[in-house]
């Protein structure tokens, strides 16, 4: 915490369900100013097992699931708060990260796109240290980028949006 009682740093987890499946992620910024940041996060997306493929030969089988791991940088901008809630020292804020994924290909894919756009918006709820986010994020990141080996089968393009609803719990310092 800074003399002017600003925390400049912030690190958290996050976790989403999107079109193509899942990902999680987890995360840092430094806000220099105390509306507008840096954030980078080092994550993953997957396709979702199916039930009839979790059990005792999860190993043994060797089930094809496309996965990707993800490098997001963006920029942080939040709003000052825009509800007060007094008795319980908390106030909710709202924000929004436009930024960039860097992806390798997953298993299998052929010249697939490294490099994507992404943006993140929501509201979070900051108690103290604590702060609580609900978010929607939209991108042109596809899971089936370069057509991989997957389980569930191929869009027949991978050139789409994908759209991602998430949680997160970070703390600031």
């Amino acid at each position: 915490m800074t003399d002017d009682g600003v925390c400049r740093w912030e690190t958290g987890a996050m976790a989403g369900l999107n079109n193509d499946g899942y990902e999680w992620q987890f995360h840092g910024a430094y806000f220099p100013i105390q509306y507008v940041g840096a954030k980078i996060g080092l994550g993953m997306a997957g396709e979702i097992h199916q039930m009839g493929d979790w059990g005792e030969d999860e190993w043994e089988t060797g089930h094809h699931y496309a996965a990707r791991f993800k490098f997001n940088a963006s920029v942080a901008i939040r709003s000052p708060r825009i509800i007060n809630w007094k008795s319980q020292g908390a106030g909710f804020y709202l924000f929004t990260e436009p930024g960039i994924v860097l992806s390798p290909g997953a298993s299998g894919s052929r010249n697939p796109r490294y490099c994507c756009w992404d943006l993140k918006s929501g509201i979070n709820l900051q108690i103290d240290h604590l702060i609580l986010t609900l978010g929607y994020g939209i991108s042109d990141f596809s899971l089936y980028s370069g057509y991989p080996t997957n389980m569930q089968g191929l869009p027949d393009d991978d050139n789409y949006i994908t759209h991602t609803a998430f949680v997160s719990c970070s703390y600031k310092f």
